[in-house]
């Protein structure tokens, strides 16, 4: 059976979603909606999309749909998920699942309610390079991990590319657009995060609303410990998505691949693990070639259409999409407090 999907905002991630989807096969983007009709017509056309909504009830309207897509800025995606869900559709939400934890809660009710589905789009979970790491530490190879720390650094062009991401539209800043992404890589190995803590820095390269540079710190329920820098302020780079992890008897640490062919191996993983290579060198570990820069993404698209169509679990879950969001939304608790904060977050403004 065919999953129909239509695409909820027209902007750069309706071209990954669309060939990834595609890739995974037994997916039909059936359908695109923006606000500005133009500029939808316009992907529509370049994506060989066959039809463009003129409005968002036409869309929801549209009993061939059976998935929204929402590619919006954060502050939406609870009002056009709640929306679309009630309409009778399932919705897969890029990240983050929205930009508050009441939100999230909202739209997983929704989803409860009416028996549709709602998935976050986590596809880093979904990377070679991160399910090996995973496989790794699960298998014992490295130990108990006692600390993690990730590194996210961008430049302004990322903000540039997606100018609300300067306004309050984004509902945050480098934590909720980028830093939530290894947090919930994070938690997916790791576990549950018990305590954080949080610092925006004051010296700001991008002109945006919210923070540009800050550095999280996370306890996991096991006594772990993960340190998150992430930044847009990164002037001539090398800019790197990377994370690396300290076990009791090994280490591994990911990064992106800055030499050869980065399309085939986009990452780079190395380990030292007496149990896995013997000694106590330094390997590069051996990472199942990509097919495109997308992935990701595919794999996403592929786990969730046997999610939609043959009702069938998934990796990811609309909880954690929820799990990833709390992380953030107590990071900036913690930052505004200037004090350690508890999870699971009991206040419901948040």
């Amino acid at each position: 059976m065919t999953l129909r999907v239509a695409l909820l905002g027209a902007g750069q991630m309706s071209r990954m979603h669309t060939a990834a989807s595609r890739q995974a096969g037994g997916i039909d983007v059936v359908g695109i909606y923006d606000q500005d009709f133009e500029r939808a017509s316009a992907r529509a056309s370049d994506l060989s999309i066959p039809r463009v909504y003129r409005s968002w009830p036409e869309l929801l309207g549209d009993a061939t749909v059976d998935c929204v897509v929402i590619l919006l800025p954060h502050d939406l995606h609870a009002k056009f998920g709640i929306e679309a869900l009630e309409a009778g559709k399932h919705v897969v939400s890029e990240k983050p699942l929205a930009h508050s934890v009441a939100d999230c809660d909202r739209m997983l009710a929704t989803a409860a309610r009416v028996g549709r589905k709602l998935l976050p789009v986590h596809n880093r979970v979904y990377d070679y390079a991160a399910e090996r790491m995973a496989e790794i530490v699960r298998s014992g190879a490295i130990g108990e991990v006692i600390l993690a720390q990730t590194n996210g650094y961008e430049g302004p062009g990322t903000v540039g590319v997606r100018p609300w991401l300067a306004t309050k539209a984004g509902g945050g800043g480098v934590l909720l657009a980028q830093a939530v992404h290894p947090a919930y890589v994070l938690r997916w190995i790791l576990g549950d995060v018990a305590r954080v803590g949080c610092l925006f820095g004051d010296l700001k390269v991008v002109d945006m609303t919210s923070e540009d540079t800050a550095i999280a710190t996370l306890k996991f329920a096991t006594g772990a410990l993960a340190e998150m820098t992430a930044t847009f302020g990164i002037a001539h780079g090398p800019f790197d998505h990377s994370i690396a992890l300290h076990g009791r008897d090994g280490y591994l640490t990911l990064g992106m691949n800055q030499t050869g062919d980065r399309q085939a191996h986009p990452h780079v993983l190395h380990a030292i693990s007496p149990k896995l290579f013997g000694d106590k060198a330094l390997h590069e570990v051996e990472i199942k070639p990509s097919e495109s820069w997308g992935t990701g993404f595919r794999r996403l698209w592929e786990d969730y259409r046997a999610a939609l169509v043959e009702d069938r679990p998934t990796r990811v879950t609309g909880d954690d999409g929820k799990k990833a969001v709390e992380i953030i939304v107590a990071a900036y608790h913690a930052n505004a407090t200037g004090r350690v904060v508890d999870l699971p977050l009991t206040d419901p403004s948040l």
